[in-house]
């Protein structure tokens, strides 16, 4: 067996490969290219058999060595950095380190698992979705600190200054003078002709609009600037539903989509989420426990002599663990068992968002359990097998 490690960049690699005996025998580097691909594979295909070691789980390079039948695993920068012996980094360095990690069998070393063509597609639109989705955030706060300097009122006006309602009222009413001289039947007509589905709070908009308030003394650049901002919010709304679509057509094609369903609290995003980070390759997840792990809903407990210090895991999988976390959350109001297993989580002295891990980490071993099993969630099984297990426990 040889081992490989590959120190990731943007327009070439270092590779190092080494024996089993921890013996180099051979460094080079390849260009980011389809030669460089080959040069790569033909020369693994010699050395056959190998493992390799990358930086990361993705990419072009790490399809390419799949596709080729190596087994590749991952080991993460920040874990490769804690076992680099000295502080300097160097490519060639790491690259023997990543070799080595995998020939001595770090932990940390992870073999990356392929899914089906559905749920790697549904996972890069969720990747695309969540990124405009920050950068929707970014610009709707942006927009929000230029209204507070000259028309702050309209962000009272609606729930979320990003919401295209907002956009469209800014871009019709572009200051408060314009917006202060609208008559309560202006204001009604506006609501309606954008579909407005809250008419009850006619009311309190006209009051708003009503109100004194302080304004600048010079706003016309400011103005200009929210009004820029406005398109690009729109533009980030309509991809942001386009984007949505697109993830739940994707995730209604895979045969496990109802089973995906089952859960409670699991909606047209929760659903494709579970689904597309833990997967249908059962191999993934050997166990409840390396799933907990991954998604760092279970803590990590340090012990030194007579000392226990119980930690938030901080490395973990932050797509899968905001996964399991909107499960918890989104299961609270639907799910009996949920919420009266969140509430002694509080009543225990924890605080809301370590309640709402444990409970996350309990909907992990169930999804686990069911996932394997090929199961679909029951509510009433699942209360009565924890009273069962209560009468027992009590019985002990």
């Amino acid at each position: 067996m040889h081992y490989v490690g590959i120190d990731w960049a943007d327009t070439s690699h270092q590779v190092a490969i080494v024996t089993t005996a921890g013996h180099c025998i051979s460094e080079m580097n390849i260009a980011h290219t389809s030669e460089g691909f080959n040069q790569l594979c033909e020369h693994l295909r010699v050395l056959s058999p190998v493992q390799v070691n990358i930086e990361r789980p993705d990419g072009l390079l790490v399809d390419r060595l799949i596709e080729q039948g190596i087994a590749v695993y991952v080991t993460p920068p920040r874990i490769a950095a804690h076992r680099r012996p000295r502080s300097s980094k160097d490519d060639r360095g790491d690259a023997r380190l990543l070799a080595n990690l995998l020939r001595v069998g770090d932990e940390e070393c992870r073999l990356v698992q392929r899914h089906g063509a559905t749920v790697e597609r549904l996972r890069q639109l969720l990747q695309a979705y969540e990124q405009l989705q920050r950068q929707q955030i970014r610009t709707s706060n942006q927009l929000r600190q230029v209204l507070k300097q000259y028309y702050p009122v309209l962000l009272h006006l609606f729930s979320d200054v990003s919401k295209n309602i907002a956009l469209v009222f800014l871009q019709t009413y572009p200051d408060p003078q314009a917006a202060r001289c609208l008559t309560y039947q202006q204001v009604e007509d506006f609501l309606k002709g954008q579909s407005y589905r809250h008419m009850q709070r006619l009311d309190t908009i006209y009051q708003h609009l009503q109100k004194p308030a302080l304004g600048a003394a010079v706003w016309e650049g400011m103005s200009l600037h929210a009004q820029a901002l406005v398109p690009i919010l729109q533009a980030l709304n309509s991809q942001l539903a386009q984007l949505k679509r697109a993830i739940w057509d994707t995730f209604v094609q895979h045969p496990e989509a109802g089973w995906w369903q089952s859960f409670p609290g699991a909606g047209e995003l929760t659903a494709p989420r579970l689904l597309a980070e833990i997967g249908d390759n059962r191999a993934a997840f050997p166990d409840a426990t390396t799933l907990q792990a991954r998604a760092g809903t279970v803590p990590v407990t340090r012990r030194s002599g007579k000392s226990q210090v119980v930690h938030f895991r901080v490395a973990c999988d932050k797509a899968l663990r905001k996964a399991l976390m909107d499960l918890a959350r989104n299961s609270l109001p639907v799910c009996g068992w949920a919420k009266s297993y969140y509430a002694d989580q509080l009543a225990r002295g924890h605080d809301k968002n370590r309640a709402m891990r444990a409970l996350a980490n309990r909907w992990a071993r169930i999804v686990w359990t069911l996932w394997v099993r090929r199961e679909p969630y029951d509510e009433l099984r699942h209360v009565a097998n924890r009273s069962r297990k209560g009468l027992a426990a009590a019985v002990k």
